[in-house]
């Protein structure tokens, strides 16, 4: 196995690390949706969805199609596939209790602390 620590790693796990890409993540599942799709169903800004796109793109966790506005981004399935079941497979097993998804009330509450950090 390569060595875990590294700048790749790092970069995969940090840009899944935020409640707000994971709700996009869990958006993509559906079907593939523009920024301003996207931005609209999370209620949260167009600007921090396209950084958001771009950093999850840029892992190769999200795939797009189009330029612009038009572009339409989907999950990269090769990638988030065995993660998913992985990560199923992980919860069941060691913390049942924390499978619920995440009620939309508590990544409001964490889109507000992060806004109030950039602010800062």
């Amino acid at each position: 196995m390569d060595r875990f620590c590294n700048e790749a790693n790092y970069r995969f796990f940090n840009a899944l690390s935020n409640r707000t890409r994971l709700a996009i993540i869990d958006l993509l599942r559906d079907k593939p949706r523009t920024a301003d799709e996207i931005a609209q169903a999370l209620k949260v800004e167009p600007e921090a969805i396209w950084h958001y796109l771009e950093l999850l793109a840029g892992c190769m966790i999200l795939q797009f199609e189009g330029v612009g506005k038009e572009k339409r981004y989907s999950l990269n399935k090769e990638i988030l596939e065995p993660l998913g079941e992985l990560l199923s497979s992980h919860t069941s097993k060691y913390c049942p209790a924390l499978r619920k998804a995440i009620p939309e009330e508590k990544i409001r509450a964490y889109q507000k602390k992060v806004e109030i950090k950039e602010e800062l």
